[in-house]
């Protein structure tokens, strides 16, 4: 991975994204951001496993334009990857209802989300509201 003044270049993550994405069988969304803790200590706020949902989370959390910074908040909720065998395989946290930080320490480098209104929409239809 090449990594720049401020992180990794979007075309990095959207490999890892790809790749990522391709193992992915369900997601949760749960509470925290990058200080959160542990994914599995954390609360559950919201479960998608229908292949309709995954598919419609993954393009409202993988298209947009990367800043090619961080936002230096937390984050307030977190979309958690996981696999056939129920492993977590990646995360990303939500910053100011428009970026995601998709492993925030990794790669350094936000994702301004193209549809925020759509991402809000589908994680208030989970029971989660990304303030």
């Amino acid at each position: 991975m090449t990594l720049g003044r401020n992180g990794a270049s979007g075309d990095e993550i959207r490999a890892w994204l790809e790749e990522v994405w391709s193992r992915t069988e369900a997601a949760l969304i749960l509470a925290g951001g990058d200080a959160g803790g542990p994914l599995a200590d954390r609360p559950v706020l919201g479960e998608l496993f229908a292949p309709a949902d995954l598919t419609r989370l993954r393009a409202l959390t993988t298209s947009g334009e990367f800043t090619g910074d961080i936002c230096r908040c937390h984050g307030g909720l977190t979309v958690a990857l996981l696999d056939v065998d129920g492993e977590f395989t990646g995360a990303g946290s939500l910053h100011g209802r428009t970026d995601v930080a998709w492993e925030r320490g990794r790669f350094r480098n936000n994702l301004a989300v193209a549809d925020p209104e759509g991402l809000c929409a589908l994680l208030h239809q989970y029971g989660a509201h990304w303030l």
